[in-house]
């Protein structure tokens, strides 16, 4: 399987012809020459790399590599999803796999070349004004340029339809290098060569979420609050945006934004369309009620009835009201690594979550703190008669009418909980607290709720985190800042889309010291989301504080994947780029490669463990952690949080 696709259709049709060869394919089995785009979408596979850009596959493989009898067969991939197997059933090879591995893909005495031809409709350039097929290989494969030249030359007798659309992308940085080294000669074999940044430059269009929705398209320039019924178009996302039906930003986003962890939960359509306001469609429809369509490959947008927006939200609401678990019996203050998953219905599965981290990291190398129990919250709120304030504001008409008034309400609940009086018995344990920690060091203050962090609920930037200087006072006042946060519009909204009983939610606060100077920050996944299949782990990095959840509108991070594969007896970890930072120069790379091993090493500690935790099958592709971590000044790396990584969120049935 191509090393960046993720498929969402295919191809069921097989070639309509048999090649009379020395080897008898039969058309289920592939050809040899391809006459025409058409017998090259017959045998291959369509699809669309994640949020980018449409492409067709078509795998091939070259035998007797360095003689005078080479010989090249597409492969028809719907019959062979490996090229091991199609050499093994298909040309009736006795190679098994371990043989095939070291035939194909090795710098010395190969056999064998494995690799796919790529098709990608949306590029176009001056030298390639109408696309480009890219000869592309398993990205740990050290191919040299005299056998991707043996690969082009073969590829060019092929199908000559397309002879001068050919060019080699290398895929991995062992590729990358092997490339610039032999630079002289890839040019003097007349080879094209066509790399990552260049494929991927000026993406016009990306669905990071599919799915369609129904509202008003408003700009999102023109409120802080939005309702289940905007469909928002953004040219800066703020941090604080609540449940929405669709948004469409005019600045590129990556599938591990905040914002795009909330629409995966929700199954909200969230697409980048460069240059979006200033079309003719946008100041159409701006302010009208609309059908949003978002495709992997485009998307649509056309006018409707306000009772069509009625109809849709009824069929994707949540409607059984969900009352959350909670623990209020544990009063202790916990320090953290003592913490485990079981910890989490008292002190929140963010909490739990790092405690666990103590256990498969080393130490030093997650914030090493304590947590406040959720009883604490639920007391102070009971103390102050903020549950009988919430119940009375919300149950005025005005309340669930309109947009401004609830936000002007929540706020008069945060002030309330802001400016409460806390218990003494509490405030001598907040005391108590303060005191573990050095004098004068700032102490960052987190939420670690019942409602987000969990396998089916990320509630990812619902809630916010304070830093607590010594100029402030007593702990307390940060305390109260981040129980706040229960209540801002966002945070309500979000609930109230699930129907979750909003007094049923519970705050537990996590306060270790602030980490400073950080060189970089970045999120990753424990699993390849290109192509689950195929192990591995996908990253975006920043250099500095500039968060990659919350993205500043000119910050690009760098985005890769890290696989690791055993081809022979050793341990090869590949690094794939998709994606760079412009923080940085342009041959420079935020994380250094010492760097980038050693996150490997804690993501698979990570993936372990919880997959464990979860009581999970191993192998379970399905399965993955969202990991957010820093690198500090000095260069050790830190692991700040690890909650389950939530899959796309399967829409109702509505048309």
């Amino acid at each position: 399987m191509h090393w960046l696709v993720a498929l969402v259709a295919f191809t069921t049709a097989s070639m309509a012809y048999l090649i009379e060869t020395d080897t008898q394919l039969t058309p289920f089995e592939g050809v040899m020459i391809l006459e025409s785009r058409a017998d090259f979408d017959r045998l291959g596979e369509q699809g669309y790399l994640l949020g980018t850009q449409q492409i067709s596959e078509v795998k091939f493989l070259v035998t007797h590599v360095h003689s005078d009898s080479s010989k090249l067969y597409f492969i028809n991939s719907c019959a062979y999803d490996y090229h091991w197997k199609f050499n093994q059933e298909a040309l009736k090879s006795d190679m098994d796999l371990y043989d095939f591995r070291a035939g194909a893909y090795t710098d010395t005495n190969r056999e064998l070349i494995a690799g796919s031809l790529i098709r990608y409709d949306s590029y176009s350039s001056t030298a390639y004004p109408n696309g480009v097929y890219c000869m592309e290989f398993w990205a740990s494969d050290p191919i040299h340029a005299e056998d991707v030249s043996l690969v082009f030359s073969l590829l060019k007798e092929s199908m000559s339809y397309a002879f001068d659309m050919l060019v080699y992308h290398p895929t991995g940085e062992t590729q990358v290098r092997i490339c610039l080294e032999e630079k002289d000669e890839f040019e003097s074999l007349g080879i094209g060569v066509i790399f990552t940044s260049e494929l991927y430059n000026d993406v016009g269009y990306s669905a990071l979420n599919t799915g369609v929705a129904c509202g008003m398209l408003i700009d999102g320039r023109e409120s802080g609050n939005y309702s289940h019924e905007d469909i928002v178009v953004f040219q800066h996302i703020p941090n604080d945006i609540s449940h929405v039906a669709g948004v469409i930003t005019t600045i590129p986003q990556t599938p591990l934004s905040h914002i795009n962890l909330r629409a995966r939960q929700n199954g909200t359509p969230h697409v980048f369309i460069q240059d979006f306001t200033e079309t003719e469609e946008y100041q159409t429809l701006l302010g009208e009620y609309v059908r949003f369509s978002a495709l992997p490959g485009g998307y649509s947008l056309e006018c409707i009835p306000y009772s069509e927006v009625v109809t849709w939200f009824e069929a994707v609401r949540h409607d059984s009201s969900t009352i959350l678990h909670r623990d209020l019996t544990e009063q202790r203050i916990q320090y953290l690594p003592d913490l485990t998953s079981r910890s989490s219905i008292a002190y929140g599965a963010k909490a739990a979550n790092l405690g666990e981290l103590t256990q498969c990291l080393p130490a030093g190398s997650v914030p090493d703190g304590y947590v406040i129990p959720f009883l604490c919250y639920h007391e102070f709120m009971e103390y102050n008669n903020v549950y009988r304030m919430v119940d009375s504001l919300s149950a005025l008409d005005e309340f669930s009418q309109s947009v401004s008034f609830r936000a002007d309400m929540l706020a008069q609940i945060r002030t309330a909980i802001e400016e409460g009086t806390v218990p003494m018995w509490m405030m001598k344990s907040f005391t108590e607290l303060q005191r573990q920690f050095e004098p004068g060091v700032p102490l960052r203050c987190r939420s670690s709720t019942n409602n987000e962090d969990q396998s089916d609920f990320n509630g990812a930037g619902l809630y916010e985190s304070f830093t607590h200087h010594e100029r402030e006072g007593h702990i307390s006042h940060s305390i109260r800042q981040v129980w706040a946060g229960m209540w801002t519009y966002r945070a309500y909204q979000e609930r109230d889309f699930h129907s979750i009983s909003h007094n049923s939610a519970c705050m537990g606060v996590v306060v270790y010291p602030s980490f400073r100077n950080e060189a970089a920050n970045g999120v990753a996944v424990t699993q390849n989301i290109y192509d689950p299949l195929v192990a591995g782990c996908y990253v975006n990095v920043q250099v500095g504080d500039d968060m990659v959840t919350n993205p500043d509108a000119e910050s690009v991070p760098e985005e890769f994947l890290i696989t690791r594969e055993f081809p022979l007896e050793g341990e090869i970890t590949e690094v794939q780029y998709t994606g760079f930072s412009n923080r940085v120069a342009e041959e420079e790379r935020v994380l250094a490669q010492a760097q980038i091993c050693l996150l490997a090493d804690y993501l698979k500690s990570i993936h372990e463990h919880f997959t464990n935790e979860y009581d999970v099958e191993s192998g379970d592709c399905d399965f993955a952690m969202e990991v957010e971590f820093k690198i500090l000044s000095d260069g050790s790396l830190i692991v700040k949080q690890a909650r389950p990584w939530v899959p796309g969120h399967r829409q109702s049935e509505y048309r």
